[in-house]
């Protein structure tokens, strides 16, 4: 007896004794999914994956492994629409991507995908014939599979909505702006119990009514990078080959500054279509088709500054059209690559030679590669509408509250 006490005593003095700072370190490196399987393991561990530290760091580590959020419709008895977050290495290692129905990511219809924060997802949705017409929002974290309560909206219908965070006071912001000509703009920061604050208009039109934002308003929903949220608008102030600006909000101050675009550093000649801003590689991205026969992506390298605008690449829509299996129909075959040119394209994401792109007049994404200029279509059993609501995502443990 005397011998056994004495070894579970010298067991108990070699015991290993891990901090709770290396505990967290290790910790940001799992994936969510494993992360929260360790709540059950005591009372201090099931509160830890809510600790400051742990959520900012496994934010940071999570940061370096994109996905995208793939809107997919689901045909049965109930017409349904699905967002699933999809790894982007998966994508690239096999290019195809298909996904199962999940009730957590099923959506109302008529609904909108607003936008990607920090692991957090803002969802639109709406009644049509129900008076007062309401805008009905919530955030959802498909990650931890939690959602919020329901935020109402009953000032119009004439408003886009973007979702962002403000770094400064920790807190995520809806931003609500008019498409009218007064351009009126609503914030609202969560947890504020459903209060909507009036905030100085656009200085300048949202351009929700040039090319192809006619038909596809939600395009230009806004971008989000370092705690600003930024649009492409039209300045007609100035002349008509330089209109286009960037309003960006900052959501910090709630003030607003207009960045030019790289029309200074001279765009190829010919008319500008298809203009779009997304965040690509941590940085403001500016792309368009240039006289209907190419695409060109600008990267600000560094943000707000004019002169840190720089061509990354220029890729011919001939080049792209030819080397795509697309089908159309009989009278349109013989005019597949004109009819291409009609249609933008949307860059979802780029990293080295490797771009994928979302293509709205095939419905499908590819992967093209800058240094050998293949082409690979993404293949996919689901109806996956890759242009309209692929937005970028990373998992986190950020609360939905």
């Amino acid at each position: 007896m005397v011998r056994k006490a004495r070894l579970r005593s010298d067991a108990a003095n070699n015991s290993v004794f891990l901090p709770m700072e290396l505990i967290i370190e290790i910790l940001s490196l799992l994936s969510v999914k494993a992360i929260l399987r360790f709540k059950c393991v005591c009372k201090s561990w099931n509160t830890l994956t809510s600790d400051s530290n742990l959520v900012d760091k496994h934010l940071k580590v999570s940061s370096q492994k994109p996905h995208l959020t793939l809107t997919w419709y689901q045909n049965n008895a109930e017409f349904t629409k699905n967002v699933v977050p999809f790894p982007v290495h998966r994508l690239l290692k096999k290019p195809s991507a298909t996904v199962a129905s999940d009730d957590f990511h099923r959506m109302e219809i008529p609904s909108r995908f607003v936008g990607s924060c920090n692991g957090l997802l803002c969802f639109l949705s709406w009644k049509p014939r129900e008076q007062p017409f309401k805008y009905l929002l919530h955030i959802s974290n498909p990650a931890t599979r939690t959602r919020s309560q329901i935020f109402e909206f009953i000032y119009g219908r004439n408003f886009h909505f973007t979702f962002g965070y403000d770094a400064l006071t920790t807190t995520y912001k809806i931003v609500a702006f008019g498409t009218n000509e007064n351009s009126e703009v609503k914030v609202f920061n969560l947890g504020d119990n459903n209060c909507w604050r009036n905030i100085q208009n656009f200085p300048v039109l949202p351009n929700n009514r040039l090319d192809h934002y006619d038909m596809f308003p939600c395009l230009n929903t806004g971008a989000h990078l370092y705690g600003t949220i930024n649009w492409l608008a039209l300045d007609k102030s100035i002349t008509p080959i330089d209109q286009f600006v960037i309003v960006s909000l900052d959501l910090s101050t709630e003030t607003y500054k207009q960045f030019l675009l790289p029309a200074a550093l001279g765009f190829d000649h010919g008319p500008i279509s298809q203009p779009s801003l997304r965040v690509l590689m941590d940085c403001l991205c500016f792309f368009h088709g240039s006289n209907r026969t190419e695409f060109i992506l600008w990267k600000m390298k560094e943000y707000g500054v004019q002169e840190s605008w720089t061509r990354l690449f220029k890729i011919s829509y001939l080049n792209l059209a030819m080397k795509l299996p697309i089908r159309l129909p009989v009278k349109l075959r013989m005019h597949n690559i004109e009819y291409c040119l009609h249609y933008p394209l949307a860059c979802l994401y780029v990293n080295g030679d490797i771009v994928i792109f979302a293509c709205e007049c095939c419905k499908k994404s590819f992967i093209y590669n800058l240094k050998d200029k293949t082409v690979v279509k993404i293949k996919s059993r689901n109806t996956i509408y890759w242009f309209f609501e692929s937005k970028d995502y990373v998992e986190s443990l950020v609360s939905v509250h």
